[in-house]
Protein backbone atom coordinates (compact mmCIF):
# COMPACT_ATOMS: atom_id res chain seq x y z
CA UNK A 1 0.00 0.00 0.00
CA UNK A 2 2.97 2.67 0.82
CA UNK A 3 6.47 2.56 0.02
CA UNK A 4 8.85 0.29 1.94
CA UNK A 5 10.81 3.90 2.61
CA UNK A 6 7.96 5.59 4.10
CA UNK A 7 6.86 2.25 6.28
CA UNK A 8 10.42 2.28 7.55
CA UNK A 9 10.92 6.10 8.07
CA UNK A 10 7.40 5.72 10.19
CA UNK A 11 8.79 2.39 12.48
CA UNK A 12 11.71 4.38 13.17
CA UNK A 13 9.54 7.73 14.59
CA UNK A 14 7.39 5.15 16.77
CA UNK A 15 11.04 3.72 18.12
CA UNK A 16 12.07 6.97 18.86
CA UNK A 17 8.92 8.49 20.42
CA UNK A 18 8.62 4.74 22.78
CA UNK A 19 12.18 5.65 23.11
CA UNK A 20 11.44 9.40 24.48
CA UNK A 21 8.21 7.93 26.37
CA UNK A 22 6.28 10.67 24.32
CA UNK A 23 2.98 11.35 22.69
CA UNK A 24 2.85 12.98 18.88
CA UNK A 25 -0.07 14.86 17.41
CA UNK A 26 0.06 16.14 13.68
CA UNK A 27 -2.17 18.93 12.32
CA UNK A 28 -1.96 17.89 8.44
CA UNK A 29 -3.00 20.57 5.35
CA UNK A 30 -1.39 19.04 2.19
CA UNK A 31 -0.89 15.72 2.87
CA UNK A 32 -4.64 15.43 4.05
CA UNK A 33 -4.33 12.98 7.19
CA UNK A 34 -1.71 10.55 4.58
CA UNK A 35 1.29 10.76 7.78
CA UNK A 36 -1.63 9.88 10.34
CA UNK A 37 -2.93 6.85 7.82
CA UNK A 38 0.77 5.45 8.09
CA UNK A 39 1.57 6.03 11.93
CA UNK A 40 -2.05 4.36 12.29
CA UNK A 41 -0.64 1.14 10.21
CA UNK A 42 1.50 0.99 12.81
CA UNK A 43 0.70 -1.72 15.66
CA UNK A 44 1.43 -0.21 19.21
CA UNK A 45 1.35 3.20 17.97
CA UNK A 46 -1.69 4.15 19.77
CA UNK A 47 0.80 4.43 22.97
CA UNK A 48 2.53 7.50 21.42
CA UNK A 49 0.25 8.94 18.51
CA UNK A 50 -3.12 10.94 19.95
CA UNK A 51 -4.38 11.57 16.13
CA UNK A 52 -4.20 14.36 13.39
CA UNK A 53 -6.21 17.41 12.62
CA UNK A 54 -6.64 17.54 8.94
CA UNK A 55 -7.35 21.20 8.13
CA UNK A 56 -6.86 21.49 4.82
CA UNK A 57 -9.41 25.28 4.32
CA UNK A 58 -8.47 28.39 6.15
CA UNK A 59 -11.63 28.65 8.08
CA UNK A 60 -11.15 25.26 9.55
CA UNK A 61 -7.13 25.91 10.23
CA UNK A 62 -8.63 29.36 12.40
CA UNK A 63 -11.46 27.52 14.08
CA UNK A 64 -10.02 23.99 14.91
CA UNK A 65 -6.54 25.27 15.51
CA UNK A 66 -6.46 29.17 16.33
CA UNK A 67 -4.61 29.94 13.29
CA UNK A 68 -5.03 33.86 13.75
CA UNK A 69 -6.73 35.70 10.44
CA UNK A 70 -3.73 38.11 10.03
CA UNK A 71 -1.41 35.34 9.56
CA UNK A 72 -3.55 33.55 6.69
CA UNK A 73 -4.20 37.39 5.19
CA UNK A 74 -0.58 38.57 4.83
CA UNK A 75 0.99 35.23 4.71
CA UNK A 76 -1.66 33.34 2.95
CA UNK A 77 -1.79 29.26 4.45
CA UNK A 78 1.00 28.31 2.39
CA UNK A 79 3.61 29.87 5.01
CA UNK A 80 5.78 28.93 7.80
CA UNK A 81 4.26 31.69 9.71
CA UNK A 82 0.94 29.25 9.47
CA UNK A 83 2.99 26.04 9.79
CA UNK A 84 4.01 27.55 13.36
CA UNK A 85 0.84 28.98 14.63
CA UNK A 86 -0.51 25.11 13.38
CA UNK A 87 1.75 23.29 15.57
CA UNK A 88 1.43 25.62 18.42
CA UNK A 89 -2.20 25.80 17.87
CA UNK A 90 -2.87 21.39 17.98
CA UNK A 91 0.17 21.05 20.58
CA UNK A 92 -2.51 23.70 23.09
CA UNK A 93 -5.88 21.76 22.09
CA UNK A 94 -4.08 18.18 22.97
CA UNK A 95 -2.54 18.47 26.60
CA UNK A 96 -0.97 14.57 26.47
CA UNK A 97 0.85 15.29 23.37
CA UNK A 98 4.12 15.97 24.15
CA UNK A 99 5.19 16.94 20.79
CA UNK A 100 3.36 18.57 17.84
CA UNK A 101 4.00 18.71 14.11
CA UNK A 102 2.17 20.40 11.43
CA UNK A 103 2.45 20.62 7.75
CA UNK A 104 0.98 23.31 4.99
CA UNK A 105 1.33 23.51 1.30
CA UNK A 106 0.43 23.63 -2.18
CA UNK A 107 1.11 20.60 -3.99
CA UNK A 108 -0.67 21.75 -7.36
CA UNK A 109 -2.09 21.97 -9.94
CA UNK A 110 -3.04 25.33 -10.92
CA UNK A 111 -1.21 26.56 -7.59
CA UNK A 112 0.82 30.12 -8.11
CA UNK A 113 3.80 29.72 -9.54
CA UNK A 114 6.22 31.00 -5.94
CA UNK A 115 3.62 28.49 -4.60
CA UNK A 116 3.62 25.42 -6.81
CA UNK A 117 5.42 22.51 -4.85
CA UNK A 118 6.14 24.58 -1.46
CA UNK A 119 5.34 22.94 1.94
CA UNK A 120 5.86 24.75 5.43
CA UNK A 121 6.24 22.13 8.02
CA UNK A 122 6.36 23.37 11.98
CA UNK A 123 7.43 21.67 15.08
CA UNK A 124 6.91 22.04 18.65
CA UNK A 125 6.69 20.57 21.78
CA UNK A 126 5.86 21.12 25.78
CA UNK A 127 8.80 22.29 27.92
CA UNK A 128 7.25 20.51 31.34
CA UNK A 129 4.44 18.15 31.80
CA UNK A 130 2.69 21.75 33.86
CA UNK A 131 0.04 21.90 30.90
CA UNK A 132 0.62 26.17 31.90
CA UNK A 133 3.93 25.63 30.90
CA UNK A 134 4.96 27.82 27.68
CA UNK A 135 5.09 25.57 24.39
CA UNK A 136 8.30 25.57 22.36
CA UNK A 137 8.55 25.80 18.31
CA UNK A 138 11.48 23.83 17.78
CA UNK A 139 11.74 24.47 13.85
CA UNK A 140 9.69 25.77 11.22
CA UNK A 141 10.87 25.16 7.51
CA UNK A 142 10.14 25.57 3.85
CA UNK A 143 10.84 22.78 1.24
CA UNK A 144 10.53 22.65 -2.50
CA UNK A 145 8.52 19.04 -2.92
CA UNK A 146 10.27 18.45 -6.11
CA UNK A 147 13.74 18.94 -4.81
CA UNK A 148 12.34 16.46 -2.34
CA UNK A 149 11.34 13.76 -4.78
CA UNK A 150 15.11 13.84 -6.68
CA UNK A 151 16.14 12.46 -3.24
CA UNK A 152 13.55 9.70 -2.97
CA UNK A 153 15.56 6.51 -1.28
CA UNK A 154 13.22 4.51 -4.09
CA UNK A 155 12.97 3.55 -7.36
CA UNK A 156 9.07 4.57 -8.88
CA UNK A 157 7.92 1.31 -10.73
CA UNK A 158 7.23 3.03 -14.36
CA UNK A 159 3.97 0.81 -14.53
CA UNK A 160 3.17 2.56 -11.44
CA UNK A 161 4.14 6.20 -12.41
CA UNK A 162 2.30 8.32 -9.53
CA UNK A 163 0.85 11.86 -10.74
CA UNK A 164 3.04 14.64 -9.54
CA UNK A 165 0.93 15.72 -6.83
CA UNK A 166 0.60 12.43 -5.09
CA UNK A 167 4.47 12.38 -5.83
CA UNK A 168 4.79 15.55 -3.70
CA UNK A 169 2.50 14.02 -0.78
CA UNK A 170 4.98 10.92 -0.75
CA UNK A 171 7.60 13.69 -0.35
CA UNK A 172 5.82 16.05 2.20
CA UNK A 173 5.06 13.12 4.23
CA UNK A 174 8.39 11.59 3.82
CA UNK A 175 9.98 15.17 5.08
CA UNK A 176 7.26 15.61 7.52
CA UNK A 177 8.52 12.08 9.69
CA UNK A 178 11.99 12.74 9.29
CA UNK A 179 11.72 15.99 10.81
CA UNK A 180 9.72 14.49 13.21
CA UNK A 181 12.56 12.05 13.94
CA UNK A 182 15.55 15.06 14.48
CA UNK A 183 13.58 16.77 16.73
CA UNK A 184 13.30 13.74 18.80
CA UNK A 185 17.24 13.77 18.15
CA UNK A 186 17.56 16.73 20.48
Amino acid sequence: MFPDFLLQTAKEVQAALARHDEKLVLAESCTGGLVATLLTSLPGISDYFCGSAVVYRWDTKMKWLGVQPETLEKYTDVSCETAKEMAIGVLKQTPEAALAVSITGHLGPNAPPHQDGLICIGVAHRTSTDLDSPLELLTVEAFQCDSLIDAFPFEVDPTQELPLRQQRQLAAAYQMLKLILTARER
